[in-house]
């Protein structure tokens, strides 16, 4: 139901992966409707509701429905957010005066699967350094497909990677659990995910879902920080072997965390799914 919706050429969003939606609804307290021929979901972040965009429908119910909402809302206002262009289009047609802003901090970054598969070309020489010194160090490292056989070792090293840092960042409390509900249903979900082993041991994994015929959201990617060069390596080895059919890896937002933008820009999107905001009055 929720593909019939989402899974259109056009869209690329994070929010359009039913894994996503379906790994962090404990977190973000994520329901869900049919009302007027749309899709409606409410989402709850910093004890503050708001609603994604409204998929499909017709331009000329988007009154009924934005009524229906601020009834089910006690008449007062509400926040909309992960609106992309074309809902941003839909939106200002059927309500003209409607402020929206950009929301930068929610910015998905698309790359293109054979440039994180290959790192071909000197934009991405320091990238390839990284993978080779990685290499250098541990020329028996095995990459291999994620699946039954390794899945608990997966969420073993997941849980270890996120407790370690908790008392520092208490996100990761739910990240935590949103890895579990995503490991724990990974056939269900249709994910896809790759795994890295140094001497044996997990050390790395990644994982994500295709979201239409040329696209796929990567959700998690998990790597021992103190092993050099591991997360380029695990970064290039996914998109090689589990992303072949696909043009386009989004690598999801960077939630205005300067670390993380700099990291994903270093990787040169293609392009950024933009994502803006309103408030309906």
């Amino acid at each position: 139901m929720f593909e019939s919706y989402m899974s259109r050429p056009y869209y690329r969003g994070s929010e359009c992966a039913f894994g996503n939606l379906f790994m962090w609804q404990t977190c973000y307290d994520i329901f869900w409707t049919e009302a007027h021929g749309f899709l409606v979901l409410k989402v709850k972040r910093n004890d503050v509701d708001f609603f994604l965009q409204p998929f499909g429908g017709k331009d000329e119910d988007l009154p009924l429905l934005m009524k229906e909402i601020k009834e089910y809302h006690n008449g007062k206002p509400f926040e909309m957010h992960g609106i992309y262009d074309d809902g941003r289009e839909r939106l200002l047609k059927a309500f003209p005066d409607l402020e929206i802003t950009d929301d930068r901090d929610n910015w998905d970054y698309v790359y293109l699967q054979q440039n994180l598969a290959t790192l071909a070309g000197r934009k991405y020489h320091g990238k390839k350094n990284h993978c080779n010194a990685f290499v250098k160090e541990h020329p028996d490292y095995v990459y291999e497909e994620m699946n039954r056989s390794n899945i608990e070792e997966c969420l073993a090293f997941g849980d270890m990677w996120c407790e370690r840092r908790m008392s520092d960042d208490p996100s990761l409390v739910c990240e935590k659990c949103a890895i579990h509900e995503a490991l724990d249903n990974f056939e269900a979900l249709k994910l896809r995910g790759g795994v890295i082993r140094i001497d044996g041991k997990v050390e790395a994994f990644s994982f994500g879902e295709k979201i239409n015929d040329d696209t796929a959201v990567l959700h998690v990617e998990k790597a021992n920080p103190e092993i050099r060069g591991l997360y380029a390596v695990i970064n290039r080895d996914f998109a090689k072997n589990a992303w072949g059919d696909v043009t386009y890896l989004n690598r999801e937002e960077d939630m205005g965390h300067e670390g993380l933008r700099m990291a994903k820009e270093s990787y040169k999107p293609e392009f950024m799914v933009k994502k803006y905001s309103t408030i309906f009055k």
